[in-house]
């Protein structure tokens, strides 16, 4: 049974959120993406809500009708409902080019995710990122980190402060290497350096379906093939096992 923990849906030429950095002018539906995973044997997949969506979840709270489907969604700390569905699995904060939060602001948030056992995901530069996870760590809540953590070569040396963060429940998503520098041979290394502070068992694949910003250079297939040369003898556990407690399936 596989699972793909990332991916995002839309229509055309829409966008919600306040600022953004990119709206896609086509459509990835649901039964697009549906057809990816029948094609490569995932039994799952997770949909997160695009940055361009902003809290309007709509479009991906329908689409959780089917079975095989659940949600990460994107909200204001005042507005929990979204996050309560019994398919969404976690909060999305997509913070590249943004401040850093006042968790302040997200005390009931957090509070619920304790207790529901769901998940906060985090989408940052590495440098940035770090301090963002330090703000976190109080709140004992499960963490969830983007694309490798998007170091760049510049920055990977920073990677060695994850040993800060062994006691925390994090994981990361084994994806998006056309967004490390577009080097699969750099994806290796930070994949195999975040492994050897972190248990296997801490890592879940993401296909970034439809690869947003880089359609050109991806598609599902060579997602696949490439998260297979970046996990090694490991991708059958991550592919398979490590993401079913945190996405309920």
């Amino acid at each position: 049974m596989y699972i793909d923990t990332h991916a995002h849906i839309f229509r055309a030429n829409e966008s919600a959120a306040k600022v953004v950095r990119y709206v896609p002018n086509y459509d990835a539906s649901a039964k697009e993406y549906l057809a990816n995973l029948k094609a490569f044997n995932f039994s799952y997949g997770v949909l997160i809500q695009p940055s361009f969506l902003g809290v309007d979840n709509s479009y991906l709270l329908n689409a959780l009708e089917n079975d095989n489907l659940r949600g990460v969604v994107v909200i204001s700390p005042n507005n929990m409902n979204d996050l309560m569905h019994e398919k969404v699995c976690g909060l999305r904060l997509n913070l590249i080019g943004k401040d850093k939060p006042n968790f302040n602001d997200y005390k009931d948030v957090l509070a619920y995710l304790k207790e529901s056992k769901k998940h906060i995901e985090l989408h940052k530069e590495l440098d940035k990122l770090l301090l963002v996870i330090e703000d976190l760590a109080k709140y004992d809540v499960k963490i969830m980190i983007d694309h490798l953590v998007r170091p760049s070569k510049d920055t990977f040396k920073l990677l060695d402060e994850f040993s800060n963060f062994k006691d925390l429940d994090i994981y990361f998503k084994v994806s998006g290497f056309y967004r490390l520098d577009n080097d699969l041979a750099f994806s290796k290394d930070v994949f195999d350096k975040l492994k050897d502070i972190f248990s296997i068992k801490r890592f879940v694949y993401g296909s970034d379906w439809p690869h947003t910003n880089y359609e050109n250079l991806i598609n599902y297939e060579k997602a696949f093939n490439d998260f297979c040369f970046v996990a090694g003898e490991h991708k059958d556990i991550i592919l398979k096992d490590n993401a079913k407690e945190l996405f309920f399936i």
